[in-house]
């Protein structure tokens, strides 16, 4: 099921995208054309991200683990559709005008009122996008206190969160506030100088800034697809649960991996007090059980496999310096 904040940003984006569709037909402004090119992105990319959160709940014979990662490929998508659909072509468009401005071929007088009817339709998308942006950071706020984290800053938890929706999300609205005000300054510009040439600079502004943010959303979600670690906090409790377990001696290994946000593959080698059939799969248990406890607001996928703790053999350097 898509977050709240993913249904937020489609519905503010709709309304974004036709306000500024309107009026880069009416103005002619390349400002306001790649802004609106970059709002009709961002509701493809809202529809994408509804599809893979739908995707992700199913599961079938072909996919054992489930398709929790439908999300995590939906959010690279969602970086691809940025890149070509907003920042290439909002780019390409504003280059082609800024050419055309400066041989000569398009005149560079403005039309004040149209661009005056830009900068109120840029004032209104910026309060639509900001409300978007509000939703996903307070949902942000409240993950980090579901998790119990204190100490982590908006920037630092975008790079840290496994949730692929929110970071999109988060990355989307960022780049249209950014983007807006480039583009509300060129059109400034253009009015104040009497030079349309301003206008095409902004339009070229806000498609270099869709590349560069489709650029590292497309990393953070590529590290997601194939595989992250959890946490060193949550690292520390899963420990600490499997080691303060009634019949285990020793934790030899562990490996942690999200298949989704609130979904964890658990890998456990443990050294436990006897080592009989019947013990093992009572402490395997308790196991388990302690873990969920630790972490219960994620569900885990949790193998265990008993063993004996063995100290690793001495390098030949450490062997010829005794």
């Amino acid at each position: 099921m898509a977050s709240n904040s993913v249904k937020t940003a489609l519905l503010a984006n709709v309304g974004v995208a036709v306000a500024k569709g309107l009026a880069a037909v009416f103005t002619g402004s390349s400002a306001m054309m790649s802004e609106a090119v970059h709002s009709v992105a961002d509701c493809a990319n809202e529809l994408v991200l509804m599809v893979g959160g739908k995707a992700a709940a199913k599961s079938d014979k072909d996919h054992p683990f489930g398709l929790y990662r439908a999300k995590y490929l939906a959010s690279f998508l969602v970086a691809t559709l940025l890149f070509f659909v907003g920042g290439w072509f909002s780019s390409s468009q504003s280059f082609e005008k800024l050419v055309n401005l400066t041989n000569g071929s398009m005149p560079r007088g403005v039309e004040a009122i149209e661009l005056l009817a830009s900068l109120a339709v840029i004032v209104v998308s910026a309060c639509l996008e900001g409300y978007g942006l509000h939703t996903s950071i307070r949902e942000a706020h409240e993950r980090m206190k579901t998790l119990k984290v204190d100490n982590l800053n908006l920037f630092a938890f975008w790079h840290k969160t496994k949730s692929a929706e929110l970071a999109s999300v988060m990355m989307e609205d960022t780049l249209a506030l950014v983007g807006l005000v480039f583009a509300g300054l060129g059109i400034s510009m253009a009015l104040v100088t009497g030079d349309e040439i301003w206008d095409a600079i902004g339009g070229m502004c806000v498609g270099v800034i869709l590349i560069v943010g489709a650029v590292a959303l497309g990393f953070k979600s590529g590290s997601l697809l194939i595989g992250e670690a959890v946490e060193p906090e949550m690292v520390s409790r899963i420990r600490k649960a499997v080691e303060d377990t009634p019949g285990v001696d020793r934790l030899i290994n562990m490996q942690a991996m999200h298949m989704a946000e609130d979904d964890i593959l658990l890998c456990l080698k443990v050294q436990t007090s006897k080592l009989d059939r019947d013990y093992d799969v009572e402490t395997i248990n308790k196991i388990e059980s302690a873990v969920r406890k630790a972490l219960p607001f994620y569900r885990f996928e949790i193998y265990v496999e008993p063993d004996l703790y063995r100290k690793p053999k001495a390098t030949k350097e450490l062997q010829n310096n005794k």
